[in-house]
């Protein structure tokens, strides 16, 4: 399991392993949880050589021995849909590698989604931005533009923005979202920590 943040990109480095156990800011990039007594990068490389340096036209067949693409597009059609721009398709972070024992394929799984549903650093209206063309166009992000760019990916992709799209309600979902915070409003106006996140208030909550 590799927990992945700022600037995890994907980008190719080479051939060798330890060569994806760069750092920032004093943590590792691709930060290794688990097996860390061995500490063996052998699995990520493979997988970020088999990313970047297939050919377009065997990427599909051969990224999905490695990677399970299916549910990673998915996830990428609710992170669009929501407004997720911290993830791993726009700003290179917050999300999870786990190489599956029982598949031998990587899992992505998100992380760490508090960047959404509106909330912007960029001055960019989520709402309006081309879901095929979502990754940030001065970065070099790999998983997604590939993907974008490979008709088998961008279909089933496509597939997943419409069912989403098409089994929930825009009034439902309000409802349901009026609901959870109602839930949480009393601890949320007692928090004492709440204050500290860029001067919101409990009526801006």
């Amino acid at each position: 399991l590799y927990k992945c943040l700022w600037p995890a990109n994907l980008n190719y480095i080479s051939s060798n392993p330890n060569d994806y156990k760069l750092e920032d800011n004093g943590r590792r990039v691709y930060d290794l949880k688990t097996n860390e007594e061995e500490d063996d990068y052998t699995d990520l490389a493979h997988f970020i050589d088999v990313l970047n340096n297939t050919s377009s036209s065997n990427l599909y067949c051969e990224l999905s021995k490695v990677f399970d693409i299916e549910d990673f597009l998915e996830i990428l059609a609710i992170d669009v849909l929501t407004g997720n721009w911290d993830g791993g398709s726009f700003n290179k972070n917050n999300f999870y590698l786990y190489h599956n024992p029982e598949t031998d394929r990587f899992q992505y799984i998100p992380y760490d989604l508090d960047n959404t549903l509106g909330i912007d650093w960029f001055g960019v209206d989520w709402t309006q931005r081309n879901i095929y063309n979502w990754s940030p166009s001065w970065d070099n992000l790999p998983l997604y533009e590939r993907l974008m760019q490979n008709e088998e990916a961008k279909d089933i992709y496509s597939f997943f923005i419409n069912e989403i799209i098409d089994q929930i309600s825009a009034a439902g979902f309000v409802e349901d979202i009026d609901e959870l915070r109602n839930l949480i409003a009393p601890y949320a106006e007692v928090d004492v920590y709440r204050t500290l996140d860029y001067g919101f208030t409990f009526p801006d909550f």
